[in-house]
């Protein structure tokens, strides 16, 4: 065989072993009017997160103009391993916004229509209640006004709250009884190993009150697990191959999943636990508890992995979640592919579907939500925000992301750490780095 033949089939070996994050080539930051002497702050900065014991490790990723500028890893993913640019992340909540793609995508085939009613298609969600408080502190069941739609699932308006938002409200009579239904309903988050399916636990969620009448309030919760079932019935398939076929497939998110093949479960990052004062601890396997919310780090590779949460259920890397960022920014599509419309994409991330009520949960009154994303309607003092029109949604395990439309800019922060709110103060001043990067 001759030198070239070895050389050609050793390029071949060389590209096949690269990993998917690879495949998205960076650029220069200059040339999409970023400056590189900023960016070398936020290394600086995440660099010192880790020095101080707040943060194990974190992946953070920015594109300007459909280009990677920055991608840097920090810390450790698991003791003694180090973080990796292509380190596989649990997601959480950022699962929503797909799950809000794949709905999307129903409408456009025709299949369901935002106002159909949510028993047309789960018989369990007819004839519900609502709990309604009384002036004394006692309550009463009462008929919804009407019935919950698809619509109310995406905008978290179905009355479906979180058990665990229970937490932050110990002496209000509503959720002090919705924790009392929540629990012995034994509704949960899907972030254990189980045998049990999401339909399972859907039903029911199904047969308990709302905390609401349907539309009449914002309630961040169990919406994007209801629209995960949906997905099923509707198209008659598993979520996990819907997603597949229909989302990941066609952009080319190779490391997204809600359960890791064996082979990749060595590239998960562990879960760390930080009082944010410089005491760090891995988090150890086994069912956590944190008041109402109940999870464990091995919920994507062990159990019975049919618990598919539209909700929370994802793992994925910065590097897949750019190009799903990167297609909603290009309206629709990537790289030739087409998975929704122009205006089914500005009817998700640039309209607000809440009108006037609050849905400050992570965020200001200066927000919105959209359909799946929160969407900055006014920007205020919020200096970290951007510009007007600035999407962005975040993960319980303290990953978040934002979309700058009319910067054309993509941030994203992938780190594990538990409590949740631990990260914000992190979050805001990466973003305000980022934003601080623009030189043109």
């Amino acid at each position: 065989m001759s030198i070239l033949v070895h050389r050609l089939l050793l390029i071949l070996l060389l590209l096949q072993a690269c990993p998917t994050w690879s495949q998205e080539a960076s650029v220069a930051a200059e040339t999409v009017g970023l400056a590189p002497s900023r960016l070398a702050n936020i290394s600086s900065f995440m660099r010192q997160h880790v020095d101080d014991k707040k943060i194990g490790g974190a992946v953070v990723l920015i594109a300007r103009h459909g280009k990677i500028a920055y991608l840097e890893n920090f810390g450790q993913a698991d003791t003694g391993t180090p973080m990796k640019k292509d380190t596989i992340f649990r997601i959480a909540s950022m699962t929503k916004p797909i799950v809000s793609v794949a709905v999307l995508q129903l409408v456009e085939d025709g299949r369901i229509l935002l106002s159909d009613p949510v028993s047309k298609y789960i018989p369990e969600f007819s004839n519900q209640k609502v709990i309604e408080v009384l002036p004394n502190g006692g309550y009463r069941l009462v008929p919804v006004k009407r019935e919950v739609t698809i619509h109310d699932l995406l905008r978290h308006t179905a009355g479906l709250p979180y058990r665990f938002v229970t937490d932050w409200y110990p002496d209000d009579p509503l959720f002090r009884k919705l924790n009392q239904y929540y629990g012995e309903a034994d509704i949960d988050l899907g972030l254990l190993p189980t045998d049990e399916t999401a339909g399972d636990m859907v039903k029911r969620l199904a047969r308990l009150p709302l905390s609401s009448q349907p539309g009449e309030a914002f309630a961040y919760g169990h919406g994007p697990d209801v629209l995960g079932y949906l997905i099923e019935i509707v198209s008659g398939v598993p979520l996990d191959k819907y997603l597949q076929t229909r989302i990941f497939e066609p952009l080319q998110m190779k490391d997204s999943y809600f359960f890791l093949p064996d082979e990749k479960v060595g590239r998960l990052s562990a879960l760390w636990e930080t009082d944010w004062n410089g005491k760090l601890d891995k988090m150890p396997e086994g069912v956590k508890k944190a008041g109402n919310f109940v999870f464990s780090p091995e919920y994507p590779y062990k159990g019975g992995k049919r618990f598919f949460s539209g909700a929370a259920g994802l793992v994925s890397t910065a590097q897949d979640y750019f190009r799903f960022c990167q297609m909603l920014l290009n309206h629709g599509q990537l790289d030739g592919k087409r998975l929704l419309s122009r205006k089914t994409v500005e009817l998700m991330t640039d309209t607000n579907h809440i009108d006037n009520l609050s849905a400050d949960f992570l965020h200001s009154k200066g927000w919105k939500f959209g359909l799946g994303v929160a969407i900055e309607a006014d920007r205020g003092t919020d200096v970290d925000a951007g510009t007007v029109g600035t999407y962005e949604w975040a993960g319980i395990f303290s990953t978040r992301f934002s979309v700058d439309p009319k910067e054309e800019k993509i941030t994203i922060l992938l780190t594990q750490t538990h409590p949740f709110a631990h990260h914000v103060d992190l979050w805001d001043k990466l973003l305000n780095l980022s934003n601080a990067a623009l030189a043109d």
